[in-house]
This record gives C-alpha cells, structure tokens and sequence, in this order.
C-alpha cells in the first residue's frame, strides 16, 4: 500500500484492511446467496448400459437450497441420455422474459457432447418425496433409456 490516507498513517490504514477481510471473512456482512450445484456425468457402462456419476449426492437443506439447486447434466458420451430423478422437480419458465415459472417431473435429455443447466424446484423439495424417520428424503436418478436395471440407479439424498 503506497498510497497514504489523508490524517491516517500507515499502520492504521493496514489494520483498517486486516479488520475488514476479517469481518468479511466471518459472515458478519450480509453476502448474497448462491444456488447449491451438483455436477452429473453419464458413463457408458458394460453391455450397452449407462449411468450417472456420482452414484450418490447428498444435498443439505440448510446449506444447499439457500439460493436455488442447480443441477448442471454432462454427456460426454456419443448417444442421447436421459436424467430422470422421481420425486423432483424443474422449475420451468413459462415464457422467456418473464418470471413466471412452472415444474415439471425431473426427466431432461442429454444429447451427445451437450451439458445442461436445470434449476430444481425446492418448493417442492419441502414436500416429495416423503421423508424417512430421521428427516431425509431419497430419490433415485438414472438414465431410463439405456439400463433400467436398480444396480444401475444412482440416489440423492437430501438430508435436513
């Protein structure tokens, strides 16, 4: 720090900077919030199957939906996939520009190469699926069009 605050000296201006970063660093200072993401990527597994990685993702309400859940879907593969995740949610708009909004059961396609943003509704996180003893909800994942079999769903846990 060359420059020098009229009526401070330097070490004053230095301890002023050490305080902030401090202050700023603790969370005393309102920040803005940013959406929970959670990255996927389809694999091709053996016998013409597919699945989703990670095989599990854990969301924590508390943390996670402050802002939104954002789920970012990668397919690095050469074929379309699908991301179905029963008992979630898209938030859709309705018309670009506007901020009106709807959901929709959670099935996008991936074509080959293309990676995709979805917002998940946390509206409706709050109330499907229905959550277990200790307060978490499961929901599988998995790609419908190349391997239906169980071992090849992934699960998401949302815990409180």
């Amino acid at each position: 720090m060359n420059d020098v605050i009229p009526g401070c000296n330097r070490r004053v201006s230095m301890m002023t900077l050490t305080l902030l970063l401090v202050i700023v660093g603790s969370g005393v200072m309102p920040s803005m919030s940013l959406a929970g993401s959670f990255h996927f990527v389809i694999h091709d597994v053996d016998g013409g199957a597919a699945a989703w990685f990670p095989r599990e993702v854990v969301i924590h309400k508390r943390t996670d939906l402050d802002g939104g859940l954002i789920f970012m879907l990668e397919n690095p593969t050469p074929r379309t996939h699908v991301f179905e995740a029963p008992g979630l949610f898209e938030q859709v708009v309705i018309a670009e520009g506007s901020e009106a909004s709807t959901v929709k059961p959670l099935r996008v396609y991936v074509a080959p190469g293309e990676t995709i943003r979805v917002e998940v509704s946390t509206d409706r996180l709050t109330v499907e699926p229905e959550p277990d003893a200790s307060g978490a909800q499961t929901c599988p994942f998995f790609c419908p069009l190349h391997g239906p079999e169980e071992a090849l769903r992934s699960t998401i846990r949302v815990v409180p």
